[in-house]
């Protein structure tokens, strides 16, 4: 009986670890570039600074526009990189919005999430190329 009991609960492990394994790798991942000059609604924004501010990202809520400042000559290029979650916790979309115009630019990227979903975002420094991304905040959370 006991041996019953320990393969179920290893079972049920597995069973639980490949659900989230296949629902994390079922989203594809997005890459977007902010290009507008300002965002077709007002509202406040939730900000993020990288840790040398090398780079600055905020979200305004109202419209759900991402703000991504390069604020600093280095070769990199300013990015938001963020993660979409469900109410019930489960990630559900995720990507990057890069800002590659150079040190001393920033512009704004319109994206369309579902209310009351839970938003994390952070701003870093990278090559848009997406080979790697360095100098990261760490992540902020907001509602969507």
């Amino acid at each position: 009986m006991r041996k019953r009991r320990i393969t179920t609960v290893i079972a049920a492990a597995v069973g639980a670890f490949t659900l989230l394994s296949t629902q994390a790798s079922a989203i594809t991942w997005e890459k977007d570039f902010a290009t507008g000059l300002s965002p077709s609604s007002s509202g406040t924004a939730v900000w993020s600074t990288s840790p040398y501010e090398d780079a600055s990202a905020a979200f305004q809520k109202n419209g759900d526009w991402f703000f991504v400042a390069d604020n600093r000559a280095d070769g990199n290029s300013a990015v938001a990189e963020w993660r979409l979650y469900n109410t019930s916790g489960t990630l559900v979309r995720g990507g990057y919005v890069w800002m590659n115009l150079g040190a001393g630019e920033s512009r704004w990227k319109n994206k369309d999430f579902t209310e009351g979903y839970n938003l994390r975002f952070r701003a870093c420094r990278g090559h848009s190329d997406g080979t790697y991304l360095e100098h990261c905040d760490s992540w902020v959370s907001t509602t969507a």
